[in-house]
């Protein structure tokens, strides 16, 4: 099987990953051009049989500097990818793997690490647990002991030839794993009858104290990431800089696109159009911002990725109605499937993601598992020095800075 990477055009590269039956933002070429601007560099790989594309990759590449050390190697990940016709197929698994480690070791790569979107479990939620997922299912991963008394699912065939290869459970998983998915090919009385009628009571709830969504723009990013901030300190978890966030968003939101040419921001309709894009809806109360969402569409795709809020007019639920706005929104622009980004690991009450989890299951979602992020280790040694070695290090400096300061 051919391998090549001398793909270099935006629009060639995101044709061939809008083919495969299951696609991802994060493998798009506009992905690769937001990480560069942080120091990855992106390298498009595809596999080919015949003249057919049977496999494709956006491998991102980080060279890790040390201070007083210097360069230390590299590593590859390829977010939610490889991409692959068919991962039932053997043989074009560990043709597409063994690629992926003849590149490391050509880059002369500490590991690399793969987070392909191969399900594990798929599951209706019952009540606010889904049934035989989340809790047994890292367990099950790492074990493989998958479920007695079946046939091995896809995600443990996969699994299986990972573990043969040298490949390991990665402890940096660096996306979600499990995830909740919308399904928006039904019609929209069914959408909103499966909801659990919480959700729905505080859907009318905002609409009835005079909440009201707008799409935003560019232009409201400075806002967006003040209330961004204020969901972190609120809810406990850490965040990057503005110019960061600025960068992804504005890259998705067509400031930044690859033709020059481009003078407006395109936004395609994805069953046509293979240029992935972000999309911006902000709530407001009395014309007063006070909860936002931005939405990353590819094909018939799309991803609550970043949401943010103030901790003002909370109790009129406007987090309720800008995701039944953006229901609606991905439905007109025909978009199938909505990925709401994430769920606990574990499914227990302890666990910080819990009550996001169960305001997201309240939309009638089903709670996805994947087998998460592998990694394959170029050498024992380079292997255990990023692991163990280089946080060490890195903790050591930080204190030392504090110290200084």
């Amino acid at each position: 099987m051919e391998a090549r990477t001398s793909i270099n055009s935006p629009e060639e590269w995101n044709r061939i990953i809008a083919s495969f039956a299951k696609t991802h933002v994060l493998q798009t070429w506009q992905w690769g051009v937001a990480k560069g601007y942080f120091g990855w560099k992106a390298i498009p790989k595809v596999w080919k049989k015949g003249h057919e594309v049977s496999a494709a990759a956006l491998v991102l590449k980080r060279t890790i500097h040390l201070p007083v050390i210097g360069d230390v190697g590299c590593i590859l990940y390829v977010p939610k990818g490889p991409l692959l016709r068919d991962w039932g197929d053997r043989s074009l698994v560990s043709s597409v793997l063994e690629g992926l480690e003849a590149l490391a070791k050509q880059e002369r790569a500490l590991l690399v690490k793969v987070d392909p979107d191969v399900e594990w479990t798929r599951d209706k939620v019952d009540g606010e647990h889904g049934r035989g997922i989340g809790n047994n299912a890292e367990t099950a991963i790492l074990t493989h002991s998958g479920f007695p008394g079946k046939e091995p699912t896809l995600g443990e065939r996969v699994v299986s030839l990972l573990k043969s290869r040298g490949w390991v459970f990665s402890k940096e998983q660096v996306q979600f794993r499990n995830t909740v998915v919308l399904n928006l090919e039904l019609p929209e009385d069914e959408l909103l009858k499966r909801m659990k009628q919480k959700t729905r009571y505080n859907i009318r709830l905002a609409e009835r104290k005079g909440v009201v969504v707008r799409e935003g723009s560019s232009e409201d990013i400075p806002l967006l990431y003040r209330m961004y901030r204020e969901t972190s300190r609120r809810d406990g978890f850490t965040i990057r800089e503005e110019g960061y966030y600025a960068r992804v968003w504005r890259t998705f939101l067509g400031d930044d696109q690859c033709s020059p040419t481009d003078k407006e921001p395109r936004k395609p309709s994805p069953a046509f159009g293979m240029t992935p894009f972000a999309a911006v809806l902000i709530a407001e109360y009395e014309a007063e911002p006070i909860a936002g969402l931005i939405l990353f569409v590819f094909r018939d795709r799309a991803w609550y990725m970043y949401g943010m809020s103030t901790d003002k007019h909370r109790e009129k639920m406007p987090n309720y109605l800008l995701h039944w706005r953006a229901i609606q929104f991905l439905r007109r622009l025909g978009v199938r499937e909505y990925d709401l980004w994430g769920a606990p690991d574990r499914l227990e009450e302890s666990d910080p993601m819990y009550g996001v989890y169960r305001f997201k299951i309240g939309f009638g979602a089903e709670l996805v598992s994947h087998i998460g992020a592998w990694d394959f280790p170029v050498s024992r040694f380079g292997y255990r020095f990023y692991q163990e070695v280089l946080p060490r290090y890195l903790s050591v400096l930080r204190v030392q800075r504090r110290v200084r300061a």
